[in-house]
């Protein structure tokens, strides 16, 4: 099941705003799904991260994200990841990336 929800515009004010607290995130840009990420201590901090571009320039091109708090991160992104992969044959963009 894919992150449901409220979509968020990726800018600064609305990643200070975001949750302390573990879950997962999508990265989008212009309606596509690029990276789906983890956050096992702050969804906040991993957006910041991505924000300012520590994560590198293909997550920080996101023109907005959605996130969802849950206590099994690690486990939430690898079904994520599983479930785009099965419906698109392949990993998002910037997840292809990462090692």
């Amino acid at each position: 099941m894919p992150i449901t929800g409220n979509s968020y515009n990726f800018t600064k004010q609305n990643v200070d705003l975001s949750p302390d607290s573990p879950g997962v995130y999508a990265l989008i840009q212009n309606g596509t799904i690029i990276y789906y990420g983890r956050a096992t201590i702050s969804i906040r901090s991993r957006l910041q991260s991505h924000y300012r571009g520590t994560e590198g320039p293909c997550t920080q091109a996101a023109t907005e994200y959605m996130r969802e708090e849950c206590t099994n991160p690690v486990t939430r992104e690898v079904e994520l990841l599983a479930e785009y992969q099965r419906i698109n044959g392949r990993l998002p963009r910037c997840n292809e990336r990462v090692g």
